[in-house]
């Protein structure tokens, strides 16, 4: 839960206190205020709702214990915990509130440290348990599976086996018992695998063991285990393969990654038919690619697809066992690298998986590398309509080799500093009022070749990464990358981008 994203819903009548409230979270929370009951229900509800509620007691018409009695009797809002603010100081009152259901109260006049300390600490415990009620219903749905799929397999294993004791059995039956009770055994050993992924992955005890991998060399390796059931299956891999595709990764979970998506491609694509996988970089990224010839996917159910248990309406083309989690931990693995995974496909006409990975060495958590020396401060301009980012990257980038010579809020008058400002690094938002990111990106590459720019983007998505590459972007920004990691990026960014200029 990112301090950006925290809605906090103020009720309150008092016009100064509402000011010292609003100036104290604004700068790290969103704040949206109701100064009556009746505005505090209606917007309570709106969406996103807010993440808590201050509620002032002493209020005209409908009291806040009022207020929170009918929040917490609805169920959109009996989940959001209220703080109530009051200015009295009566155990009666204060237990009246617990009973409605208030998590705490804060008193006025106000101690800005209390009550930024307050609102943290709930916030926590709501995050806390929001994550342990994941957990659960991920527990539950675990015993659902393991009920349901390990169940039938089994029964068919203890019933041949059985058989093969107690009945004289020919040869060829026999060996078509041990056959089945081979594969069957091996889904049951790839269920529990991927159950046993998915918990570690969901814990938070996922770690990785990263050294320098050639991708292509590592798909290759396992193109000779998967060839052979693409040969029982009648499929043919073609390979399209650049050598020399190197990063740093997990070479183990890499090749989970690998396993699951030409495996799914297997799956999926009918007999005499043809998977491609390919790899290749592009710009400071690179890729591996299978496309293949199968049913395809729904466009209603492509964002299923990365969600473990979903079962979609395709089916596999020889009746395989699916346990809906290969494609959410192939998710999983790609997101703790950092990359992205991107789908593209048409129902009935095949899909393509293309995972792109950073071509730079996967940072580490120093604040600074120390192979990167600079003579003086880098110049930064940052271009975002989000206040809290400025406010962040100011912070982040204010001292340790940084130097902020500019902000704009939009486009237009981010281009008319860059003009001005002429600085080393641009930190630019893609979405942005009045001029967005790409028409901005392109203004300044008009006026500067040599510039260089970084965009900023909440959401990795393929397409958008190439048109700002094509439009002159040196790289670009994760916008929930930690604050360690921000100035290596940059850092990271400029040296490339130098190099590239000479």
């Amino acid at each position: 839960m990112g301090s950006a994203k925290i809605k906090i819903l103020i009720v309150e009548d008092e016009k100064t206190n509402i000011d010292v409230l609003v100036g104290l979270l604004a700068n790290n929370y969103k704040t949206v205020v109701a100064k009556n009951g009746e505005q505090a229900l209606k917007r309570a509800v709106s969406d996103p709702a807010p993440d808590i509620i201050l509620l002032d007691v002493m209020m005209p018409g409908m009291d806040g214990f009022e207020v929170c009695r009918r929040l917490k009797k609805s169920e959109q809002t009996s989940d959001i915990p209220v703080i109530f603010i009051t200015g009295m100081d009566s155990p009666a009152d204060e237990t009246r509130g617990l009973q409605l259901g208030a998590v705490d109260f804060i008193r006025k006049p106000f101690n800005p440290d209390v009550v930024l300390a307050r609102i943290q600490t709930h916030l926590a415990v709501e995050q806390q348990k929001r994550h342990l009620l994941e957990l659960n219903n991920l527990k539950n749905s675990f015993l659902g599976m393991a009920a349901h799929d390990l169940r039938n397999p089994l029964n068919a294993i203890h019933g041949l086996s059985d058989m093969m004791v107690n009945i004289d059995l020919s040869e060829n039956e026999r060996q078509e018992f041990t056959t089945t009770i081979h594969n069957v055994s091996n889904q049951m050993l790839k269920l529990i695998s991927d159950l046993l992924d998915v918990t570690v992955i969901e814990s938070g005890q996922f770690e990785l063991n990263l050294q320098p991998v050639d991708l292509t060399e590592l798909i290759e390796d396992r193109l000779t285990l998967l060839s052979i059931t693409a040969a029982q299956t009648d499929v043919t891999i073609r390979k399209e393969l650049e050598h020399g595709v190197t990063t740093v990764m997990d070479p183990e979970r890499m090749a989970q990654v690998v396993d699951n998506i030409i495996g799914n491609a297997l799956k999926f694509t009918p007999p005499n038919s043809t998977i491609t996988v390919r790899t290749g970089q592009k710009d400071s990224r690179i890729f591996f690619q299978v496309q293949d010839q199968g049913v395809g996917i729904p466009e209603k159910e492509l964002d299923k697809l990365f969600i473990a248990f979903q079962k979609l309406s395709t089916r596999p083309t020889g009746n395989q066992r699916s346990t809906g989690l290969g494609l959410a931990i192939v998710k999983k693995i790609v997101d703790a690298h950092k990359g992205v995974v991107d789908v593209t496909s048409v129902a009935g006409k095949g899909a393509t998986f293309t995972v792109y990975l950073s071509k730079t060495a996967y940072e580490s958590q120093s604040v600074v590398d120390e192979h990167i020396v600079l003579d003086r401060n880098l110049r930064l301009l940052v271009i975002d309509d989000d206040y809290a980012l400025r406010l962040l990257y100011g912070k982040a980038f204010g001292k340790g080799g940084f130097d902020i010579v500019g902000e704009a809020e939009n486009g237009k008058e981010g281009l008319a500093h860059y003009l001005t400002l002429k600085p080393d690094v641009t930190l630019l938002d893609i979405e942005m009022p009045v001029m967005d990111g790409i028409k901005t990106l392109k203004s300044i590459m008009e006026s500067d070749k040599s510039a260089c720019v970084i965009m900023l983007t909440s959401v990795d998505q393929a397409e958008v990464w190439d048109e700002c590459h094509d439009a002159g972007a040196s790289h670009y920004l994760r916008k929930d990358t930690p604050y360690p990691e921000l100035q290596n990026k940059v850092l990271e960014a400029w040296k490339y981008h130098q190099l590239n200029s000479q």
